[in-house]
């Protein structure tokens, strides 16, 4: 705890931390619960400080049920008889600079490793072998979220401190945008025509695609009707590929998304759901981010099976 704030009826615990994100905010969350756990008190309030607290670290603070505030002049704070309510300022401490991602396409690889055993513990040789990075890059890596507090040291080996906090980092530092997305409308009646006609034209043991977003989201928890359709495809298609569809390319009316992925490590860990090839529960949750319609709802039912565990428990 780095400060604590007396006044007449109530005082506040405050955690700071230089950044705003998924592991920094996780991480200030369990120092205050330990500190709360030594001083119990109904008087005392826990609070997070940042500089600029994004959606993510709101949503962890909100499930935590701890009051946050920033150096950008938003707030959100719970206290005895007293509650403060401040939203929409822009970050202030936007950097222009790129910082070391280990959530970055290639390097993600490693996080993805971890999290598909998220209650392994993996030697660094292990790591180099089940993620595919070379060893430099995954020494690198291993120090970086180490120092995230994303991972720990157990034996000889390391192990995710808190899957549930590394599968939110990496939700939120995902760019669906890198990809390269061919919107557009296939004429069909419902999603399960189109797939029918994917499967038609495409058959998976010959064209190497599976589907990501809301309809892989259906097919592994038969949650959230859907009418836009996703799917990753090894190569870029060619016009005759999508002729064969009746695709019509442009973002009006698109029920069809065809995406050639940036990094192929997005179908590593794929399979077939109900005849049907689907990426891995972790991708569909991260690329729901990007999807409209019922996406944070079916996010929501996804999330524990992106775990490990099932859906919507």
């Amino acid at each position: 705890m780095d400060l604590l704030i007396q006044g007449p009826d109530v005082a506040f615990a405050v955690e700071w931390k230089p950044v705003g994100d998924a592991a920094n905010v996780g991480a200030a969350l369990r120092q205050l619960s330990r500190f709360m756990e030594r001083r119990p008190s109904k008087k005392l309030v826990p609070v997070v400080a940042v500089p600029y607290m994004g959606e993510t670290g709101r949503r962890l603070c909100a499930e935590a049920g701890v009051s946050w505030i920033d150096l950008s002049g938003n707030a959100w704070i719970d206290a005895p008889g007293k509650q403060i309510r401040i939203l929409g300022n822009r970050n202030r401490f936007a950097s222009a600079g790129r910082p070391a991602n280990v959530f970055a396409p290639r390097s993600s690889r490693l996080v993805r490793a971890l999290l598909m055993q998220p209650r392994r513990v993996f030697s660094q040789a292990e790591l180099v072998s089940a993620s595919g990075v070379d060893k430099g890059r995954v020494s690198r890596l291993v120090h970086r979220m180490l120092a995230m507090d994303l991972l720990v040291n157990e034996g000889e080996g390391y192990r995710l401190k808190d899957p549930a906090l590394a599968l939110e980092a990496w939700r939120e530092a995902y760019d669906f945008r890198k990809h390269q997305v061919l919107e557009g409308h296939v004429p069909v009646r419902d999603p399960d025509e189109l797939l029918g006609k994917l499967q038609d034209v495409a058959p998976p043991e010959r064209v190497a695609w599976a589907l990501t977003g809301l309809a892989a989201a259906w097919r592994l928890t038969h949650f959230a009707m859907y009418r836009l359709t996703s799917l990753f495809v090894h190569d870029v298609p060619s016009p005759a590929w999508l002729d064969s569809l009746d695709f019509v390319e442009g973002p009006r009316g698109a029920n069809l998304w065809v995406i050639a992925p940036v990094d192929d490590s997005v179908l590593v860990g794929a399979r077939m759901v109900e005849g049907v090839p689907c990426v891995h529960p972790l991708q569909a949750y991260l690329d729901l981010k990007a999807h409209p319609e019922r996406a944070s709802e079916a996010a929501a039912r996804l999330r524990p099976l992106a775990l490990g565990g099932a859906p919507g428990e």
